[in-house]
This record gives C-alpha cells, structure tokens and sequence, in this order.
C-alpha cells in the first residue's frame, strides 16, 4: 500500500507517465489529487471534464510542471483540453531533444 507521504510528492499539474495498466507509456496531466489515486488528462481521450482515476503506484510522476498549465490551474484562465495537449506535445519534443 502507498504511504501517505508519497501522495505529497505530487502536485496538480505535473506530467505523469502511466507504468501499469492498458495506458502504460502514455503521459498525462494530472490534474488533481485525491487521498491514493490521482485524477489525469491528456486532452483528447482523457478530458478535463472527464479525467481518468489513476492509482498513484501505477504512475510515474515526471519532474516538470508547463508554466502555462501551472497559471491557469491557480485561477488565471480556466484549464481546457488544447492547453492539456499543447503541454503534453512540448514537453514530449524537449524530451526527445534531450534523448529521452
């Protein structure tokens, strides 16, 4: 079982690849979280209106936040699929630039 303590390490907004089930390798959003399990967003499949609930033991979480998903998520504007997919698709060329 998760520990309480390891919830605490993630946050809204931060990109997380999915390492268990029929989802694994796809990243997402996450977009809140609750108690064990996060809630998650890719702006296609996955909506902001409809997130997917994620055990966090079945996800990785990834060190970056978008600066622009992280404003809207604190009240700037208010968070919509295009967002979501524009963010997941930058953040998945800087990672292949890199060599990731």
């Amino acid at each position: 079982m998760a520990k309480k303590r390891d919830v605490n390490r993630f946050r809204a907004g931060q990109m997380a690849l999915s390492v268990a089930g029929h989802d694994r390798g796809k990243l997402y959003v996450i977009l809140e979280i609750q108690d064990e399990t996060v809630l998650l967003v890719d702006g296609i499949r996955k909506t902001v209106e409809k997130p997917k609930k994620k055990n966090i033991r079945h996800i990785r979480r990834m060190n970056y936040i978008d600066p622009e998903i992280d404003a809207r998520l604190n009240g700037e504007c208010p968070l919509n699929n295009e967002d979501i997919l524009k963010a997941i698709q930058l953040f998945e060329a800087k990672c292949k630039v890199i060599g990731g």
